[in-house]
């Protein structure tokens, strides 16, 4: 399928659970640096361009401070899993009025996660494998998180691990069967 066929078919799917007098809110959910920011952004200008007004947050917009996010160290999977983001703040900011054309597209990982999970109308996993996800680390995240081998070592010890103790866990609604 190719990408425009997949965001008519995405928005197609998203504004046939759309309610005339209510907003929807759409969960993107995947590995690090598996396309969800690009997919909610395209997918955004198709639905903007039928007329919805569109809303884009990210979990990313709700870490935790660095001391809190890196308590169990700079390299625990553990440590990212369970203190990366503050769910509460998610949740509360998920709770405020929307106006009835809108549809909010919030991505970013571990949005699946129970404290959350209930706020999607519709959810969208982007899964692609573990190599693919590294390679698009290195490229996306040298440089800004630091050099090379360091991009290489957090998502070796870090972000990776998190990964799978997400989806094998009871936590991970729509990830089931998605353990690549």
């Amino acid at each position: 399928m190719r990408r425009t066929e997949l965001l008519t078919f995405l928005a197609e799917e998203i504004i046939a659970r759309k309610v005339e007098e209510r907003p929807l809110k759409v969960g993107i959910d995947g590995r690090c640096a598996a396309g969800k920011t690009m997919l909610a952004d395209e997918l955004g200008q198709v639905l903007g361009g039928r007329g919805f007004e569109v809303l884009r947050p990210s979990v990313d917009g709700f870490h935790h401070p660095r001391e809190r996010r890196y308590q169990q160290g700079e390299y625990s999977a553990q440590g990212y899993y369970e203190d990366a983001y503050d769910y509460g703040s998610v949740a509360s900011a998920l709770q405020e009025p929307l106006s009835a054309n809108t549809i909010l597209l919030f991505e970013g990982i571990f949005v699946f996660r129970s404290q959350i999970n209930t706020f999607w109308e519709y959810r969208i996993l982007v899964d692609v494998d573990a190599a693919t996800s590294l390679s698009r680390s290195l490229v996306r995240d040298t440089g800004l998180i630091g050099p090379a081998d360091v991009v290489r070592r957090k998502f070796d010890q870090r972000y990776e691990p998190a990964w799978q103790i997400y989806v094998g866990s009871r936590d991970c609604g729509g990830c089931r069967d998605r353990q690549s």
